[in-house]
């Protein structure tokens, strides 16, 4: 585990350009800590979560033709954390709210690609530094929040077509989890292919047990026993006038899809139970065949990711 835990640090810090050191990481972190508070030894967003452990098989052969990664020549293992959005210690389970999808996915020969996802279709802002500005404003009053907004029309149009979304309360088993930054897939002529992607529940996997602020765990581990939980990576390949480097920015009309992969969950467990709690799930950390895309959003998530880590896992000795 701390193999993981070092060379996916190591590997994102490395990896991020001049440029992305100008981002104030201990600044950013800061303003997440302001908004929710701390939980110590826990993660500063998306702080509730349990553990699950799968794999992850190659579903559509035609993903090879715009990649070379090793996720689609073979099965890999998956040790995956689902989670709310959110800094809140303890959110209910039986109230509809924003959700993430994690996974730490080890190749048949042993790489490492670290694929993280949110029920948002879109981001709000199509900045780091403006996230930050967004979330300070948060954390200082609505009427700091309502200036921001008339500032970023961006965040207008999130919330309206976010606030529009079915309300419908389905556990994680039976949530669509997205990409909203943009990656390249790589052929094995370097060619590079833009593309976002979503993990699609693969079949009808509902609320099977009675609902409580905490019947995820419980739910989950029900519909696994009925041998029905299982999301299929579906791959969205970008048209010539998408926006790649803007991840406010929402893909719309015809696109090409392939449902590349599908990630099987054999087993769900809490954290401490489980191997997710002292990951980093790094969104940089890539197997060949796949490269980040420019959109500087990428660079900070590892940035944070990065120093979070250190810091609740140092919370914990």
């Amino acid at each position: 585990m701390l193999r993981t835990i070092l060379m996916a640090s190591c590997l994102a810090l490395a990896s991020l350009p001049a440029a992305a050191g100008e981002f104030d990481t201990e600044d950013g972190f800061a303003v997440f800590e302001k908004l929710f508070g701390v939980t110590e030894g826990k993660r500063r967003n998306h702080t509730k979560g349990f553990c699950v452990e799968g794999v992850l098989s190659p579903v559509n052969a035609a993903i090879k033709d715009y990649s070379s990664s090793p996720l689609f020549t073979g099965q890999s293992t998956v040790i995956g954390r689902v989670s709310h959005k959110g800094g809140k210690a303890n959110p209910a389970d039986d109230k509809f709210g924003a959700l993430g999808l994690a996974m730490e996915v080890t190749t048949a020969d042993d790489d490492l690609h670290v694929i993280a996802l949110n029920t948002e279709h879109f981001f709000p802002v199509a900045t780091s530094e403006e996230f930050i500005e967004l979330l300070r404003a948060k954390a200082t009053s609505k009427d700091a929040t309502k200036a921001f907004a008339a500032k970023h029309p961006a965040l207008k149009v999130y919330s309206k077509y976010h606030g529009a979304l079915d309300k419908t309360l389905k556990p994680y088993e039976g949530t669509t989890f997205n990409s909203v930054n943009a990656f390249y897939l790589v052929d094995e002529k370097d060619k590079k292919t833009a593309m976002r992607f979503s993990f699609r529940p693969s079949g009808e996997e509902g609320i099977v047990v009675d609902t409580n602020p905490d019947f995820f765990l419980e739910n989950m581990q029900a519909n696994i026993a009925k041998g029905s939980v299982s999301w299929d990576m579906v791959v969205t390949l970008a048209n010539p006038s998408d926006a790649v480097a803007d991840p406010s920015v929402q893909w719309t009309g015809d696109h090409k899809e392939i449902v590349a992969a599908r990630f099987t969950v054999k087993k769900a467990m809490a954290e401490n139970e489980g191997r997710c709690d002292a990951l980093n799930f790094d969104p940089t950390v890539l197997t060949d065949g796949f490269a980040p895309s420019e959109d500087p959003m990428l660079e900070v998530r590892s940035m944070i990711y990065a120093l979070g880590v250190g810091k609740r896992l140092s919370e914990k000795e």
